[in-house]
């Protein structure tokens, strides 16, 4: 990302576009010039390379260049370059002491001209044992633009501009109430994406479309505490999203003037921006790594799953935080973080559709909306801080071996005895081949997944292709 002083955009009946670079050669001379600079400043001090883009700066500026564009490419050099405090005899906060110590002591704190500067320097530095240079270069050690340019991590120009326009897309963001993407991929992919948004502690809602995945995710303007951490780890799924091998990203966004204006994206423009590989996200919540942590040296015989197999929930795609197995018992834990009344509300109603489910919710006292669980069908967990392990095992025993409420049925469903005779027999199918089957004979997706789950099938989603998921008789 780039600080907000920094986006360019402009706004046109209620839609924002920002100003990308669209790699011109003139857009490549620039970026090149001022990635030459950060190289040939290895080793000098931060204060000439600054000085030395302030001279790009004014060049490029007097033929048209916008200086923000200038130092937002310069911006995101400088997260690419390693500086160093340079090295002194003494340490630059004790040499700073004791000079204003015998300035002190000598001269009421102040010395009032040349010759009593230059005799409280040469007292201090005949006390260090270093020459009256060497005592003001430890002085003056203290400042940033003293700092040395130890490393940099080099990037040829295209990609530089390229990085700028995602820092741009994703600056813009970080001002949204919302965020709608459709992407298209594969179902590993798909998975891969679903499990990055989870990790990164967001909050969305995941629907399977019939070439992809929609994801509905709450921007950070929506929430009222922590929107720059939030914003961050929207920035880090961004990435990904436009990895996908077709994507079409709208949201809405709040403008400097605070007015909601609409900003789109999708794959036409991907050659603006760099292409990365769909990988897995580092978990990014303290919470969730902490029990983790602490439910595995319980040393109990329940085994802890991260981030099981998906569950639907109505058209929804589910994914808990963990799982925990048993003698064949399988018990879900969902985790509620970052929230705002309204993602509550639906999260809420999603989770009352698995009523076929073993479920404990922890959601943290600061959520303020205890009465909100009233109705839920599942145990609740609330929890300041950190998550009690050992809450949680009480919990798995409360369940273990207890009935769950099953799915309701609206009127009864007919199963043709065909049906009953074809899935008496599998033991383990693709969903796809099933659904086909059962479609045949006029039953609907939704009565299928009910009809399979109350004969003691489960269903298996390895990916979220329906290619890949498998209907599994339960042993």
């Amino acid at each position: 990302m780039l600080p907000s002083p920094l986006l360019i955009a402009r706004v046109s009946r209620g839609v924002i576009f920002p100003k990308y670079s669209m790699l011109s050669e003139d857009d490549v001379k620039l970026a090149s010039e001022i990635i030459d600079t950060f190289k040939s400043s290895v080793g000098g001090r931060r204060g000439e390379l600054e000085d030395a883009l302030q001279r790009i700066e004014n060049k490029y500026f007097r033929v048209g260049f916008d200086y923000r564009f200038i130092r937002g490419l310069a911006h995101i050099l400088m997260r690419r370059t390693v500086f160093k405090k340079p090295k002194t005899k003494v340490d630059p906060v004790k040499a700073r002491f004791e000079l204003f110590l015998r300035a002190a002591n000598s001269y009421g704190g102040f010395v009032l001209n040349e010759e009593e500067r230059n005799s409280v320097l040469r007292e201090v530095a005949e006390k260090f044992g270093m020459t009256v240079d060497e005592l003001i270069e430890c002085f003056n050690a203290v400042y940033e633009d003293e700092e040395i340019v130890a490393d940099f991590q080099d990037i040829d120009p295209v990609s530089l501009l390229r990085q700028y326009n995602l820092s741009i897309a994703q600056t813009l963001l970080f001002k949204a109430l919302n965020v709608v993407a459709d992407v298209k991929v594969s179902g590993t992919n798909a998975k891969i994406l679903l499990f990055n948004a989870k990790r990164l502690g967001l909050m969305y809602f995941a629907e399977k479309l019939p070439d992809g995945v929609r994801l509905t995710i709450d921007g950070p303007a929506s929430i009222l505490k922590q929107t720059e951490r939030y914003g961050t780890r929207l920035a880090k799924l961004l990435p990904y999203l436009i990895a996908a091998e077709r994507w079409r990203i709208r949201a809405k966004v709040k403008s400097r003037s605070g007015r909601v204006c609409t900003f789109y994206m999708d794959d036409f423009k991907r050659r603006l921006f760099p292409q990365i590989e769909m990988t897995y996200e580092p978990y990014d919540s303290e919470v969730e790594e902490l029990f983790y942590r602490r439910f595995k040296r319980l040393g109990i015989d329940w085994s802890i799953v991260r981030e099981p197999e998906p569950l639907v929930a109505g058209n929804m795609i589910f994914i808990p935080d963990f799982a925990f197995e048993r003698d064949g018992e399988k018990i879900y834990l969902e985790i509620i973080g970052f929230w705002t009344k309204e993602y509550i509300e639906k999260k809420l109603r999603k989770l009352k559709l698995l009523r076929d489910v073993k479920l404990i919710i922890a959601a943290n006292e600061e959520l303020y909306c205890s009465k909100v669980f009233k109705d839920v069908p599942h145990e609740v967990i609330f929890f300041r801080n950190r998550l009690s392990a050992a809450e949680v095992y009480i919990r798995l025993k409360k369940l273990m071996g207890k009935t769950v409420k099953k799915a309701s049925f609206k009127g009864e469903i007919r199963i043709p005895e065909e049906l009953k005779e074809y899935l008496s027999s599998i033991k383990e199918e693709p969903l796809s081949k099933v659904m086909e089957i059962m479609e045949k004979f006029g039953i609907t997706s939704k009565d299928a997944m009910n009809i399979l789950k109350r004969m003691g099938f489960e269903i298996v989603w390895r990916t979220l292709d329906a290619d890949d998921v498998i209907v599994r008789r339960k042993s």
